[in-house]
């Protein structure tokens, strides 16, 4: 029950949480890490018993993670500069294009800016306006109808 009451045990279990966060990374431990250090300081500045020590660990935990969230949320969030990173084909949902190689038997290449896509829809001749109307399952191939 001494070393629970000993702020120094706080910092050293608040340290060693957050040099955790360097081993598995996932930006949770770190909170509770700075909660146990703050909970340190706490105890330096007020001598509580148990129950509150418990309380206030609680309470900086919940504070910490609330702010992480915000924090870390913030960061994650699609609606910056490039919503589509990583999504390229999303973002041609909607465009228009011509055909580059007809459509045979459902399948076709049309050349939009600097890529080369290969596109599903009816049979169409080479030359003719599709416009791109979704993606396929794996969203390799983009779906199309004749404009």
């Amino acid at each position: 029950m001494m070393l629970v009451q000993n702020p120094w045990s706080w910092m050293i279990l608040g340290v060693l949480l957050c040099a955790a966060e360097a081993l598995a990374p996932g930006v949770f431990i770190l909170w509770i890490g700075l909660a146990a250090i703050a909970n340190g300081l706490l105890l330096m500045l007020v001598p509580l018993d148990f129950e509150w020590l418990l309380l206030s660990f609680g309470g900086f935990a919940l504070l910490f993670v609330l702010a992480g969230r915000r924090i870390y949320g913030s960061l994650g969030s699609t609606s910056g500069a490039s919503p589509f990173l990583n999504r390229r084909a999303d973002a041609l949902v909607g465009r228009e294009a011509r055909l580059q190689h007809a459509i045979v038997d459902g399948f076709g290449l049309v050349s939009i800016d600097d890529t080369v896509w290969r596109v599903a829809g009816p049979d169409l001749p080479a030359g003719a306006r599709v416009k791109i109307v979704g993606l396929t399952r794996d969203g390799m191939v983009l779906e199309v109808v004749a404009d």
